[in-house]
């Protein structure tokens, strides 16, 4: 089967965690380069560390140490020549699927689009100062200034017969100018993202999120929650006595440290390294007003609405061919409710137990004249609740109370069961 190399300018220790706890899941082969002064030990199976017999301490002048330490690998390592290589600086990352998408490919270059984060870090030097433009993968944009290293998908044949201009920036550029004038095979995928110096600090970031979470079983929260590819704070709390009281000491302890956002997750929640941009994308559209989103829910008409997936099934929730989010909500799945710190909000801790808390913060907010929204944000739900789970008395009885609480401020729904259209629920 065909492979995926990253090859990796090694020259930031402090991201080897980082990186090989997003890319494990991600079946590639990891090339990290490092100069022989440079011990940093590689234990993975998956990867294979490059040592160049030379110090990091050599004068190299003008030249680019990074497309030194390409070039020595390009030069000297074995290539695979039916295998794709993509050089790759080690802060950078990639969206969930890229790789099993290109290994279905069979062309001889295959270039992707790359997002560039949210910011324009401050505190580097002017020629870093690159733009948040998305670089989108078409022929007219293989231009200096206009692609870059992390885009380009190459087999191992054509990969070794380039070697980078080491001397100064755009050296990617001018590599990739290069393939084109020679009349290399090139396919474009710009549906594909690379994420562009990922892990440096002060490009992606936007508003600070926290993270709140229910927890009833600290095997499930250490097997699902604390593997997903994610950074920022994570606060918990065991067993409380209901989840809007719960969730509104969360919302306390996050309002403190100051976060812009909050987001309420189950314990089974698992979220993939490119899920906090897409959130900060999505609610870059919301009117000022908002007050709570989720990412799996109902529409105003009663129609599911998210792009999710519950593991429990092969297939996904993917409601985009009806729905254009951000797209206003009557109700959330509870698995992950996202809050606007602004907003002051807290739940009505009159609803007890642990269910229909995503009905209520919706109906709350439309009761104070805010907004609910679901947007586009896809996250991947472990849930242990057997298919044959069905609404109790507790459960109907606590329906019945928002219902008579707030039908009056808009409809009154739930992700758990549901409605025929027109019908008296009550």
């Amino acid at each position: 089967m065909r492979q995926v190399h990253l090859v990796v300018p090694f020259m930031r220790e402090q991201n080897k965690d980082i990186l090989l706890d997003a890319y494990r899941p991600m079946n590639v082969i990891l090339h990290p380069i490092m100069f022989e002064d440079e011990p940093i030990e590689f234990q993975e199976p998956w990867v294979f560390p490059c040592v160049i017999p030379m110090s990091k301490t050599r004068n190299f002048g003008t030249m680019e140490v990074q497309n030194v330490k390409r070039n020595w690998f390009i030069e000297n390592e074995p290539i695979v020549d039916e295998d794709y290589y993509v050089a790759v600086d080690d802060d950078d990352m990639y969206e969930p699927g890229v790789f099993d998408e290109i290994k279905k490919m069979d062309d001889d270059i295959v270039i992707i689009s790359m997002k560039r984060g949210t910011n324009t870090p401050t505190n580097v030097i002017p020629d870093r100062k690159y733009p948040t433009n998305t670089l989108m993968a078409h022929p007219d944009n293989v231009v200096v200034g206009s692609i870059s290293n992390q885009q380009s998908f190459v087999k191992g044949s054509i990969f070794r017969e380039y070697l980078y201009d080491a001397m100064g920036h755009c050296g990617d550029g001018r590599l990739a100018v290069r393939r084109k004038e020679a009349g290399e095979q090139t396919a474009y995928r710009p549906d594909l993202y690379a994420l562009f110096n990922y892990y440096e600090p002060g490009r992606w970031e936007g508003p600070k999120i926290s993270f709140g979470v229910l927890i009833n079983d600290w095997v499930r929260f250490g097997q699902v929650f604390k593997q997903s590819q994610i950074t920022g704070e994570a606060h918990f709390i065991k067993e409380p006595e209901s989840a809007t009281k719960g969730l509104n000491v969360l919302l306390d302890i996050i309002e403190a440290e100051g976060a812009d956002i909050a987001v309420l997750s189950h314990q089974d929640m698992h979220y993939q390294a490119d899920w906090m941009p897409k959130v900060r994308a999505q609610i870059e559209k919301l009117p000022d007003n908002w007050v709570v989103a989720g990412i799996i829910g109902k529409d105003m008409e009663g129609k599911i609405a998210g792009v999710f997936r519950d593991m429990r099934i092969p297939n996904y929730f993917d409601t985009s061919d009806i729905h254009k989010f951000p797209i206003k909500a009557c109700c959330f799945d509870e698995c992950c409710i996202i809050v606007n710190m602004k907003s002051g909000f807290r739940f009505d801790e009159e609803l007890e137990g642990f269910d229909l808390y995503g009905t209520l913060c919706v109906l709350q907010a439309a009761e104070t004249g805010g907004t609910a929204w679901v947007i586009d944000a896809y996250a991947e739900h472990y849930c242990l609740r057997p298919f044959t789970w069905q609404p109790d008395s507790t459960y109907c009885a606590r329906f019945k109370w928002l219902w008579e609480k707030y039908n009056k401020v808009g409809r009154v729904d739930t992700t758990a069961i549901g409605f025929v259209e027109d019908k008296d629920i009550r």
